[in-house]
């Protein structure tokens, strides 16, 4: 009989033993959790935010306090009625007069309604007085802005007109525009259709102003030449009528209705009182229109314009006087100044001579009839 072999073979199936991962277990881990809060509620326990169980004793705070002594006596001069009352109970109290209090007076409450204008305008400009070097800048000067009042406010009451000449003032003074006057009001009047104040280059200076209003707007123009400011429209650098409104309205702030244009201002810091700091050089360019006015109106010859927006209502209250100032010459009288080109001077006919040599500039006989034509 044959002996029985038995084999037991290993499974091929069974995964090989996986080997231990390098580094800190679980253990580590875990005690790194528990320190940590630990830490933790130490920390809540001693700062108070947490209060301990009753197990650790009572709750407890230390808080040091200073209480001064209750002084009937300083409590009754702060209620007297007047200065001689509490100085029957202190003799050592000083005289108000002594600190410059005694002849101080309650300020009269102010305005509401200003208030409100103040809130919804803004800040009101600097006051600044434009000088010229000479007096033709000066003149220059007072009819650019006599010139913008007119064609755009001449309808208007004083206080129309104030706020476009403020409004040109505070151009001039803004770094994003040109410093003198005449270069804020005739700004693009070289092309038409793409000047800043439209009369510039719409033709509308063909018309003859009208005596009354070129003299009240000379008034106007002279007096914010001078350092007036009209707080009513504040930081204003641009204004439409009423009747329109234009794709840059919302990309500005809109400062106050006066008449019949609403006046915008920049948005932020480009808007505040301090970008106003440009300084004014006082040399005035030529007065425009720098595109012929015979010119403007054959351009827009059969396109029409747009028509405007009409008399603009009369404000209620006085209005405030105007200064009695020289007129600005009319747009007539104001032709450009001429300066005359001097003559230049006379060519010398050409030398061939040169002292440093001998007989220098003398042709040798044998060549003096070079050059001529022989019949």
């Amino acid at each position: 009989m044959k002996p029985e072999l038995t084999l037991t073979a290993r499974s091929t199936w069974r995964d090989p033993v996986p080997e231990k991962p390098v580094g800190p277990g679980r253990a580590f881990w875990a005690a790194i959790i528990a320190v940590v809060a630990v830490a933790c509620l130490a920390f809540l326990l001693s700062s108070g935010q947490l209060r301990a169980p009753a197990v650790f004793g009572p709750y407890s705070v230390s808080v040091p306090l200073d209480f001064k002594a209750y002084d009937p006596e300083r409590w009754a001069i702060m209620n007297a009625e007047d200065y001689e009352a509490a100085l029957k109970i202190d003799p050592t109290l000083p005289d108000p007069a002594s600190v410059d209090y005694g002849d101080a007076t309650a300020m009269p409450p102010d305005d509401p309604a200003l208030l409100r204008e103040e809130a919804f305008v803004g800040p009101p400009a600097k006051p600044y007085i434009f000088r010229g070097l000479t007096a033709l800048d000066r003149e220059r000067a007072h009819y650019c802005l006599t010139a913008a009042i007119y064609y755009e406010a001449a309808s208007e009451t004083d206080d129309g007109m104030r706020g476009v000449a403020q409004t040109v003032i505070n151009r001039v003074r803004h770094p994003s525009f040109p410093n003198t006057v005449c270069g804020v009001v005739f700004q693009g009047s070289q092309r038409a259709g793409v000047c800043q104040f439209t009369f510039s280059c719409d033709g509308a200076m063909a018309r003859a102003p009208e005596r009354r209003n070129w003299l009240r707007a000379s008034r106007v123009a002279s007096a914010a030449l001078g350092g007036f400011v009209f707080p009513k429209v504040g930081l204003a650098t641009h204004y439409h009528t009423q009747a329109i409104w234009p794709r840059w309205g919302k990309s500005l702030v809109m400062t106050n209705i006066v008449g019949a244009h609403i006046f915008h201002r920049w948005r932020g810091r480009w808007g505040m009182p301090d970008a106003f700091r440009a300084p004014y050089p006082g040399r005035e360019p030529v007065p425009g229109p720098y595109l012929p006015i015979a010119q403007q109106l054959a351009i827009l010859k059969g396109q029409g314009l747009t028509p405007g927006a009409g008399p603009a209502p009369m404000l209620a209250g006085p209005a405030a006087p105007l200064p009695d100032a020289g007129p600005a010459p009319l747009p007539g009288a104001m032709t450009p100044a001429v300066t005359p080109t001097p003559a230049p001077p006379p060519v010398a006919a050409p030398t061939y001579t040169d002292p440093r040599l001998n007989q220098s500039g003398r042709i040798r006989e044998e060549f003096s009839k070079s050059g001529e034509w022989k019949g």
